[in-house]
């Protein structure tokens, strides 16, 4: 019996295991990373941020990290724009923090200041950038993070306007800064504001940089951290430190090369996000059937990480439009691969 039993156990060993039936996923991130980041620096042009171009881009860009900055237009001058034109050269991304910074709302109330001006804030600036850097912003934070329910509707209404940053009056902040992957809202992105010594931010100095805390959360919870601040080394409002700059720096640079993290401005988040929300794919034998009929799919289009538990007939070659996908055959089995949602089906070989 004994002996019997061994050699079962053998061809057991020799059998090939069974394969799993083929299926698909798309990542909740490009790459396969684990959570996602932005880094925001508000008041560009206004506020006595230059620390932004003197300190806060050569550190990121020596690290081949992207930024997205928000830009009072109607303070600019000529230099300023010039400046803003090699940031855009270096990949970071613009987006519109109104044309003079004004206030919006009365102390305790969503009623709006006399003056306030939705097509001289918000439309008269999409247009100077427009006019001076040729560059269609295409997302909007408010000065000091307060909107009328008006405000927050004409920005919205505006075509090329992907995104907003939430109005920190409307959310309690108990999960400031995070936006759950499947559940992210392109018009209510949350944020946290760095403040030295913490006290409107959920992060706190004594637990170390609270930069990296932030960064840290997203790891953690698989989820997408807004960081806003304004300067570095500078005389702006709540200025952060170089040295504290450099090392947070340092920490996103290090988890983006291990592939954990994904560094990214807003509109680049939420057109991946959007697009995995809004964009059906379904595996149909040796197809990817393509649904990208949907408003926001067409909207907010990015191509998506798809990765295939292969069938056990799969050569692992994919074609759309005629056009063959690059794909990566990762350790566990299955193939990665990068696809369009509005350029129609794929298919397997």
């Amino acid at each position: 019996m004994m002996f019997h039993r061994l050699i079962t156990c053998f061809f057991l060993l020799l059998s090939p295991l069974p394969l799993l039936a083929a299926s698909l996923q798309v990542q909740p991130w490009p790459a396969g990373a684990k959570a996602a980041h932005t880094i925001a620096h508000d008041d560009v042009c206004g506020g006595n941020t230059g620390g932004i171009f003197q300190h806060a881009l050569p550190v990121l860009q020596a690290r081949g990290l992207h930024a997205s900055l928000g830009v009072i237009a109607g303070l600019c001058n000529e230099q300023q724009w010039q400046q803003l034109k090699q940031a855009l050269q270096a990949g970071h991304e613009l987006f519109n923090h109104t044309t003079s910074h004004v206030g919006m709302l009365e102390p305790g109330s969503l009623a709006p200041i006399a003056g306030w001006d939705n097509l001289k804030e918000i439309a008269q600036a999409q247009r100077l950038v427009q006019a001076k850097l040729g560059y269609s912003m295409q997302f909007v934070a408010f000065p000091s993070d307060l909107a009328t329910p008006e405000a927050k509707a004409f920005a919205a209404a505006q075509p090329e306007i992907l995104g907003l940053r939430a109005a920190k009056h409307l959310y309690d902040g108990s999960n400031a800064g995070l936006n759950v992957v499947d559940e992210i809202d392109p018009l209510f992105v949350k944020w946290d504001m760095y403040w030295r010594d913490g006290k409107w931010s959920r992060y706190k100095p004594a637990n170390g940089n609270m930069l990296i805390q932030h960064a840290q959360a997203a790891l953690e919870s698989g989820s997408w951290s807004y960081r806003t601040m304004h300067g570095v080394a500078d005389g702006s409002f709540e200025s952060v430190p170089l040295a504290q700059y450099t090392e947070y720096a340092d920490f996103l640079a290090a988890k983006v090369k291990a592939g954990e993290l994904w560094v990214a401005p807003p509109t680049t988040v939420l057109r991946y996000a959007i697009s995995r929300q809004q964009c059906a794919l379904q595996l149909q034998g040796k197809q990817i059937k393509v649904d990208a009929s949907g408003p926001d799919c067409q909207r907010y289009h990015t191509a998506l990480t798809v990765d295939l538990t292969p069938d056990a007939d799969w050569q692992g070659q994919f074609s759309q439009q005629g056009q063959k996908l690059a794909s990566q055959k990762l350790a566990s089995g299955q193939y990665r691969i990068l696809l369009d949602p509005t350029k129609g089906n794929v298919r397997i070989q």
